[in-house]
């Protein structure tokens, strides 16, 4: 299994898992002060991406691991992510975007990376 496209599938877990976070009414309330909700637009927004990140992550699998083994693969990615993603909601809620931009910026250049 090449590294790089570990570490894709699982910044694409974490990244939708984030979107997925941040569409919620709670989640958007720890890290933007309670009171806070997000607008219909910015919630679907943040739907589709989480949306798409689950897709992403889905497509390294089984570009990885194949059709056998790829979708298999693909949740256990999207299950450590959501992991790191719970620890994180818990423990450092003002951290999560951070985070997620940081790992957005990374991406790009793990996917460089993974196809040579």
């Amino acid at each position: 299994m090449n590294p790089f496209g570990f570490a894709l599938a699982m910044v694409f877990g974490y990244c939708a898992w984030s979107a997925l976070s941040m569409a919620m009414d709670r989640h958007y309330a720890d890290i933007h002060g309670r009171g806070a909700e997000p607008g219909a637009a910015q919630r679907r927004r943040l739907r589709w991406l989480g949306a798409l990140g689950i897709v992403l992550t889905f497509a390294v699998a089984v570009a990885m691991q194949g059709w056998t083994i790829g979708p298999v693969g693909c949740i256990g990615f999207l299950t450590m992510a959501g992991v790191l993603q719970v620890l994180s909601l818990t423990y450092v809620p003002a951290r999560v975007p951070v985070f997620s931009r940081w790992l957005a910026y990374a991406a790009p250049v793990l996917a460089v990376l993974w196809l040579f």
